[in-house]
């Protein structure tokens, strides 16, 4: 997605690294009949744009590097957590073009494993000895639950935009906001340093899940590694989707929505009546003005490039492929 690799620093490369190392003894540690599952779960092709952020924002400042190295895998290990669980709720059965946990290993060994991570990174956390970090990734992964009930409850009804946002406020980008504030509090930056980074983490996670309702209408499923119109599909009421009812074929949308399993010529009709409007260019300018507002965020930030990196992911976010 970000093609920033290059532009790293050898320091903040290094500390990539190092979380990847980390990543693996978390699997290492796994019970026998779990550590499979794990490995895989964790080393499935993700972005790693979560731990990421934490290293970025903890090297505007001076940060401890054992620590920083911990508390980044705990962010990645508590975000394939939720995804995990995501999919157990969701009955998916492929994520970054590989199959689920659940599909290939059972709901049983799936809840395990979903379970054994959350404990992890949380004991990486405890393991940093901070305790407004243990405190920030809990109130994270609270909202991140709490988001998604309410999806799941609200799975075929027609949410309006506000209630889109509240969900995906708590379910995608409180995660990138904590990340943020992580990283900002290892690196010992000011209480309003911090709160910057906040601001863009909240903007940032904002914009990323818009685009990423774009990219499930109109992406490639062979690069998405999911069908195109999963989530319209599975009932999950998306900001393009909003915005088509308003001025399309709801019809045809709505019959897919309220259908647990819907014909494929359905679910291909009403792809058709989201892209028949406006929906998707509304989306991403709605999107564009969240990248705005992120990299406005960092304006009390020092000059360094770090937070350079930070405003060309944030700018990288709007129109990217899956």
């Amino acid at each position: 997605m970000l093609s920033l690799h290059p532009a790293l620093s050898n320091g903040t490369a290094e500390t990539i690294g190092g979380v990847e190392a980390r990543l693996l003894e978390v699997s290492r540690r796994a019970p026998d009949r779990l550590r499979e599952p794990v490995f895989e779960a964790l080393s499935a092709g993700g972005k790693r744009l979560r731990p990421l952020l934490v290293v970025l924002s903890a090297r505007m400042g001076v940060p401890e590097e054992s620590v920083l190295v911990r508390a980044a895998a705990a962010v990645e290990v508590l975000h394939t957590a939720t995804l995990i669980h995501d999919d157990i709720v969701d009955r998916a059965a492929s994520r970054r073009g590989r199959p689920t946990t659940v599909a290939g290993y059972g709901r049983e060994t799936a809840v395990a494993v979903g379970d054994f991570l959350f404990a992890e990174a949380f004991g990486e956390l405890a393991a940093v000895g901070d305790p407004r970090l243990v405190r920030v990734m809990a109130e994270a992964a609270a909202e991140l639950a709490s988001g998604e009930l309410k999806q799941f409850r609200a799975s075929g009804e027609l949410l309006d935009v506000d209630a889109y946002m509240e969900h995906i406020r708590m379910k995608t980008a409180g995660l990138f906001r904590a990340a943020c504030v992580a990283g900002g509090t290892l690196g010992g930056l000011s209480l309003r340093q911090v709160d910057s980074l906040a601001t863009y983490g909240q903007s940032l996670g904002v914009a990323f899940q818009m685009t990423d309702d774009v990219i499930d209408l109109v992406g490639k499923p062979g690069r998405m590694g999911k069908d195109v119109g999963s989530d319209l599909a599975e009932g999950t009421v998306t900001l393009p989707i909003i915005f088509a009812l308003q001025e399309g074929d709801g019809e045809a949308i709505r019959r897919v929505l309220l259908d647990p399993d819907p014909a494929p010529e359905d679910l291909a009709a009403a792809i058709a009546a989201v892209r028949a409007t406006s929906a998707i260019e509304r989306t991403e300018s709605r999107a564009r003005d969240e990248v705005e507002s992120a990299i406005s965020g960092l304006t009390e930030l020092p000059d360094t490039p770090e937070r350079r990196i930070l405003e060309a992911i944030a700018s990288k976010v709007v129109g990217r492929d899956a």
